[in-house]
C-alpha cells in the first residue's frame, strides 16, 4: 500500500514545484539607488562582520569572524534540516557564479539564483528593509571573499516543500532607502531591525510560520522553536521596561555592555550574543540603536 501511495504523492509534489511563484525582478545597481560606489566594499565588510555578524550562522562552528563557508545546521519540524550557505567566491559551491543583483535578491527577497525560495531561517523577513546601498555593499564585499570549496547539503522536509509550492513565496520589495546615517532614533530603528538583526533575535515569534510579533518588538525570547545548538532559547528583553528590560540603563551603560560583554549588574552576556563583533560598531551607530530602543513600547516580561 505504501508503494501505491508514494507515486501520486510524488506527482503532486512535482506539480507543486512546477507551479512555484513569480520571480522577483533583479534590483538595478544605479546611481540613484546606490549613490557613489566609492567605499562600497568597506561598508559591506562593516555590515557583514560587525553589524549583521553573518558569520554567526555562515560558519560551521559559529565562529563569527571565521571564513563564511556555511554548513551550520538548523533543525525545525516545519523545515527539516537546513544548513547555512557557502558565501565565499567558489563557483561550484559558493557565490562565485552569482551576480551582485542576484545576491541582493537572495538577501532581501529570499529568492535563490535558480528561483527557489530560501528557507526562512535566512532572515529575509527583516532584511527586506535593508537599503539598496547597504544590500549592494554586502553583495560587493561577499564577491571579494576568496573561494573555499564547501558543498552544503540541504535536507528540507516534505512540509516545507509543500508550503514552498503552495503559499510561501519571496518578499516582493524591489527598492529601499535608508534614513540619513546619524546617532538618531530613526537611524537606530533602521539598523536594529533591517541590518543588525537585533529585532530578529530579540522579538518573540508566533503562529505556525513563527512570524515576528511586531506588537512585542524587542521583548525577548525569539528562537525557542528552532533547534540551533549555539542559540540560547531566551534572548533578553530590550524594551525600556525598568523591571524586566533595559529601562534603567543609561546610554553609557548600553555602550559599555556591548564593548565589554558585561551588563550593568556585572553579568556576562551569553556567548551567542556577538558582542565581540558588535563592539567594533561606531559609537554613533550604537548610540542610534540605544536611542531607538528608548522609543519602543515598554513590555514587562521576565526572560529567564
Amino acid at each position: 500500500m505504501a508503494i501505491t501511495l508514494r507515486a501520486p504523492l510524488c506527482a503532486a509534489l512535482v506539480g507543486l514545484s512546477a507551479c512555484g511563484h513569480t520571480s522577483v525582478p533583479l534590483p538595478a545597481l544605479t546611481v540613484s539607488a546606490v549613490g557613489d560606489t566609492a567605499g562600497l566594499i568597506e561598508r559591506g565588510e562593516y555590515i557583514v562582520r560587525n553589524v549583521a555578524v553573518c558569520g554567526t550562522c555562515h560558519t560551521p562552528d559559529h565562529r563569527s569572524d571565521g571564513p563564511l563557508i556555511g554548513g551550520a545546521e538548523f533543525r525545525d519540524w516545519r523545515l527539516g534540516r537546513i544548513r547555512s550557505a557557502n558565501l565565499t567566491g567558489d563557483s561550484a559551491t559558493g557565490l562565485g557564479a552569482w551576480s551582485e543583483p542576484e545576491i541582493v535578491r537572495a538577501i532581501r527577497n529570499g529568492e535563490r539564483r535558480d528561483g527557489r525560495l530560501l528557507a526562512p531561517v535566512m532572515p529575509y523577513e527583516w532584511l527586506q528593509g535593508m537599503s539598496d546601498r547597504d544590500a549592494f555593499a554586502v553583495a560587493r564585499y561577499l564577491k571579494t571573499l576568496p573561494p573555499v570549496p564547501n558543498p552544503v547539503k540541504q535536507r528540507p522536509n516534505l512540509l516545507f516543500k509543500m508550503a514552498r509550492g503552495l503559499w510561501l513565496g519571496p518578499k516582493r520589495v524591489t527598492t529601499v532607502s535608508a534614513p540619513r546615517r546619524a546617532a538618531s532614533a530613526e537611524y537606530g530603528g533602521y539598523l536594529s531591525q533591517k541590518v543588525a538583526l537585533c529585532g530578529e533575535c530579540h522579538t518573540p515569534t508566533s503562529g505556525l510560520q513563527s512570524m515576528p510579533d511586531r506588537g512585542r518588538l524587542f521583548a525577548g525570547s525569539a528562537h525557542s522553536a528552532i533547534d540551533f545548538p549555539a542559540n540560547p532559547a531566551n534572548p533578553a528583553n530590550l524594551t525600556p521596561d525598568s523591571a524586566t528590560g533595559i529601562g534603567s540603563w543609561t546610554e553609557e551603560d548600553f555602550l559599555r555592555t556591548l564593548r565589554t560583554g558585561r551588563n550593568p549588574r556585572g553579568d556576562s552576556l551569553h556567548p551567542f550574543m556577538p558582542w565581540r563583533q558588535v563592539r567594533r560598531m561606531s559609537d554613533d551607530d550604537l548610540r542610534a540603536i540605544y536611542r531607538y530602543l528608548r522609543t519602543v513600547r515598554p513590555i514587562r516580561k521576565q526572560v529567564p
